[in-house]
């Protein structure tokens, strides 16, 4: 699938967000841009006109509340049509967004709301305690509007006031606080240009068009679903239909429901359906999956030999029964994904790309290309990114150092933080520690801070074990820590197992001492595979899976290492 010749028609360079949205409606007004679950098997279906007339009319209400150009409104819901449609207006009253996590506790969104100097707020009914504290107002001054009433402050602009654009695209668009592992949240400053560059570099990477139908999964208030699910389908004017939860059941469900095409997600909800539709085979017999496995190993030949993409057509039937409908395109960010699952979905005849980027990227620095696609790695750099390996090692690992027109402004309010996170000649520093090959595709190893030193100096990222692990049919989910012992580190594995899958092969009767023996042939298993310095040198079971940020990431700063001896 060769990239296309970008169409003038969508020229971003110098745009605004809103100005996109706008675009957008203006080529095709009647074109669905936002559907909606409301309940009795319906979907609401907001056209692309009325999505513009509805940000239009908001626009005007934020202005005639007196709220000034540059100015910060916080926003705080779940996925949605009210969150989209207050989002684009913020933005075209000339103000800056502050997306928040809902799934925050509510004194670090009120630090939050301190810290970015937010002079209003809308939000859903349910998070409204956020904005309280001991039984009282927090923040008397601060004008509150909730997400459920926009319709009728919309219907109040019988006369709208014209939108108020920022006079540059290097103005501040959004501010999105990450979720730090120590220490307080920092905003991460971008501007409409950072954004909007993000949006043209994804756009020249993949053959969307305007048939497409986004399925927007993960929690928009992130940077991947934002830029990538929300923001780049409305610039190009696809539909967007939103998922009811995270279920693989329901989300299936909707693919159908919403003929939805594009998918972005993260790498424990592919993994699932990976999972899911192997086991849906083998539930059907041996004979199903005997066929299944030949298919699977026929089209592997094929696409071999002849670098093209049979599964389109050979498994068009599996994938319908499946609940996968016309769904063609699939991409992860996030967190490294297992390249199985990658090469499953691409022999299975879904696109499968994986990403990487970081927030203060705006996110996406790189990605596969659908035609060029190397599963082990998160592919070349989008256009206007520039990546280079810091301090190579001897195998060409270094900290991963970014620079374009997508990279950040700085953190809000933090000259110190700002200055830490670039080199002298301006280089963004990402924490994370890649390599190169010679096509200019980056691999990534694993972050800085999770690095285990072994006493002969060797270094061992427990990403690339953890892969390992998780291969395992009876492993869930694992997280490998560095252990001290006599001042050097040694890597440990924590492992939640997969008791489903112990039931099936081993039926009910096990005990804690029958899985322990089954993770510790998994765990010698690996360590057959691997060098001896990385070798797990001891392990402990944990029942309940592992307790994970709002777009599925471990938190890994929970497992220090300290409670454990070896």
């Amino acid at each position: 699938m060769a990239n296309r010749e970008f169409n003038p028609e969508y020229e971003f360079a110098g745009k605004l967000i809103p100005q996109l949205v706008e675009e957008s409606a203006r080529r095709d007004p009647e074109r669905p841009a936002l559907m909606v679950h409301c309940g009795g098997g319906k979907v609401d279906r907001i056209s692309y006109a009325q999505l513009w007339d509805k940000v239009v009319r908001l626009s005007s209400f934020i202005q005639k509340a007196g709220i000034n150009p540059g100015e910060h409104i916080a926003l705080l819901g779940t996925n949605s049509p009210e969150w989209a449609i207050t989002y684009l207006a913020i933005q075209s009253a000339g103000c800056v967004v502050v997306p928040l996590d809902s799934a925050q506790r509510p004194q670090e969104l009120r630090h939050i709301l301190r810290h970015s100097d937010s002079v209003a707020i809308f939000l859903a009914k349910k998070f409204e305690d956020v904005l309280t504290e001991d039984g009282e107002d927090a923040f008397p001054e601060m004008s509150k509007f909730f997400l459920e009433n926009i319709d009728t402050l919309i219907k109040t602009e019988t006369k709208p006031l014209p939108v108020r654009f920022p006079e540059s695209d290097d103005a501040t668009a959004v501010i999105i606080y990450t979720s730090e592992t120590t220490g307080l949240p920092k905003g991460v400053v971008l501007s409409h240009k950072n954004i909007v560059s993000d949006i043209e570099g994804m756009v020249h990477r993949f053959p969307f068009t305007a048939r497409d139908n986004f399925l927007s999964v993960l929690p928009v208030h992130h940077a991947f679903e934002a830029t990538a699910g929300f923001l780049t389908p409305l610039a190009m004017g696809c539909g967007i239909g939103y998922a009811r939860a995270l279920r693989a059941k329901e989300i299936l469900e909707d693919i159908g429901e919403y003929d939805a095409t594009i998918m972005l997600g993260v790498p424990l909800l592919f993994e699932k359906f990976h999972r899911g539709i192997l086991k849906g085979v083998e539930q059907k017999g041996r004979m199903a999956k005997t066929v299944f496995s030949s298919l699977m190993g026929f089209t592997k030949l094929i696409d071999s030999a002849l670098k093209i993409r049979s599964g389109a057509k050979i498994f068009k039937k599996f994938r319908q029964k499946a609940g996968f409908g016309n769904m063609w395109l699939m991409i992860s960010g996030g967190a490294a994904i297992n390249p199985e699952t990658v090469k499953f979905f691409n022999h299975f005849g879904i696109v499968f790309c994986q990403g990487y980027g970081l927030t203060e990227t705006a996110p996406v620095l790189t990605v596969n290309p659908p035609d060029r696609n190397k599963p082990e790695s998160v592919g070349p750099p989008i256009g206007g990114a520039e990546i280079k390996i810091d301090s190579p090692n001897s195998e060409g690992v270094g900290e991963i150092l970014a620079r374009g027109p997508m990279v950040f402004k700085g953190y809000y309010k933090n000259p110190e933080a700002t200055e830490k996170a670039f080199t002298p000649d301006g280089w963004f520093r990402t924490g994370d520690l890649g390599k190169l090959d010679e096509d200019g595709y980056l691999y990534i190893v694993g972050r800085a801070k999770n690095l285990i030193v072994t006493a002969g100096g060797k270094n061992v990222y427990p990403e690339e074990i953890e892969e390992k692990l998780n291969d395992s049919p009876y492993i869930l989910e694992s997280l490998v820590i560095g252990v001290k012992k006599k001042g050097a580190e040694e890597p440990f594995a924590i492992i939640v197992p997969d008791f489903d899958a112990i039931d099936r092969k081993f039926g009910v009767g096990w005990d804690e001492e029958k899985i322990s023996e089954i993770i510790k042939a998994e765990v010698e298993k690996v360590n057959s595979q691997i060098a001896p310095y990385k070798r797990i040198k001891g392990f402990k079971i944990q029942a309940e899976e592992f307790p994970k940020t709002s777009t599925r990431k471990i938190k890994r700063y929970l497992y220090t290492g300290k409670e454990v001896e070896l």
